[in-house]
């Protein structure tokens, strides 16, 4: 059945190309390079202007879906942070019946909440940080990693705005939150290689509630709470690059959250992965390139509602859509880069690698 389906697939795009039908199956919804072009990466981090949209893409311009009778109902949950807008587009194409199954999200407000959906059956696929994906997998072993969504989302806020080299953090205090949490760990790594002295408080709110009030100088402190917290004090400015910092003594990339999948949900649906995961492909990517049409499903989804904290949440959080044997050399290598919290690293099973 699987390999029907992908050949039925295919023979309907080559006969689409074939009588000379112009579409772009591998990256739908994206801009045409025009000047309203708006791509987020780690270079370039310039606030997008709303203003101008993005071209909307021809609405045939998705890979075929399968028949009608084969779609499934997916349950997906996110939390309403700058993760969850990995999500965004899934969900306003689906208002045009264009995904290749068929989505309904929940968006929760932590992502403890999330992680008791999964365990309750309530969502069948979600959006969550690495660490408490390898938290459920060891509680229940139902749990298995499809893609990567964000990779380094933590960064250093400077209230007083001088410090802008690795160099200048030499002796100075900087506030981390002390969660046990991996962004934890890679902050206190970071922070220590660069002669700085950790300090510590209870967890990522207190860290975002001192910068704000300015009764702190330096933090190390992930998205979205940088952000919250420069709502409050304009002085702050973002301080050395976390991921570069990093890159000196590990081979691993930083990375915050992924997508994951009941085990139990992909046993029954094996058929249907390949296009849950294209699905979501294309969804990072237009993330990444199609910042107006996103935050318009963002803000809609009720994912962040408030547009300002979305458009600099966005450019902060590094989408990146891995799957297959990459995803997995890439999240085993940053585990194997934190041991020191990880423990032993997870099975063979917590990754999903079926993509041929």
């Amino acid at each position: 059945m699987f390999k029907e389906r992908r050949l039925i697939v295919a023979m309907l795009v080559f006969a689409a190309l074939f009588s000379g039908c112009s579409k772009n199956n591998a990256e739908p919804e994206q801009p045409t390079g025009s000047d309203n072009e708006i791509v987020l990466s780690n270079d370039n981090k310039e606030e997008p202007n709303i203003d101008e949209d993005e071209e909307d893409e021809d609405e045939d311009d998705m890979l075929e879906k399968p028949d009608e009778e084969l779609r499934i109902d997916v349950k997906a949950a996110v939390v309403g942070d700058c993760t969850g807008i990995g999500f965004a587009p899934i969900m306003g194409w689906g208002e045009k019946d264009k995904n290749h199954e068929k989505y309904t999200l929940n968006v929760a407000k932590t992502a403890d909440e999330v992680c008791g959906l999964l365990k309750s059956g309530e969502a069948d696929v979600a959006i969550i940080p690495l660490d408490k994906a390898v938290e459920l997998y060891r509680s229940d072993n139902n749990i298995t990693i499809l893609a990567t969504n964000t990779y380094n989302n933590i960064y250093i806020a400077d209230v007083t705005a001088l410090r802008s080299e690795k160099a200048d953090l030499a002796g100075q205090a900087v506030y981390v939150a002390d969660d046990g949490s991996l962004t934890s760990n890679v902050a206190k790594t970071v922070i220590q290689k660069s002669a700085a002295q950790v300090q510590t408080m209870p967890d990522n709110e207190a860290v975002k509630a001192a910068l704000a009030e300015g009764s702190i100088n330096l933090a190390a402190v992930p998205e979205p709470y940088i952000t919250l917290a420069k709502m409050d004090n304009e002085n702050i400015e973002m301080g050395p690059d976390v991921a570069e910092i990093w890159k000196e003594d590990h081979a691993s990339e930083i990375i915050s959250s992924v997508l994951v999948a009941r085990k139990d949900f992909i046993e029954a649906n094996k058929d249907s992965m390949i296009y849950i995961l294209d699905d979501f492909k294309q969804s990072v990517n237009t993330v990444i390139h199609g910042v107006t049409k996103t935050l318009e499903w963002t803000t809609g989804f009720k994912i962040v509602e408030d547009k300002s904290l979305a458009i600099s949440t966005m450019k902060n959080c590094n989408y990146n859509f891995t799957e297959g044997m990459e995803m997995r050399a890439a999240v085993e290598s940053f585990l194997d880069d934190n041991k020191d919290v990880v423990g032993e690293l997870p099975e063979e099973g917590f990754y999903y690698t079926d993509v041929e």
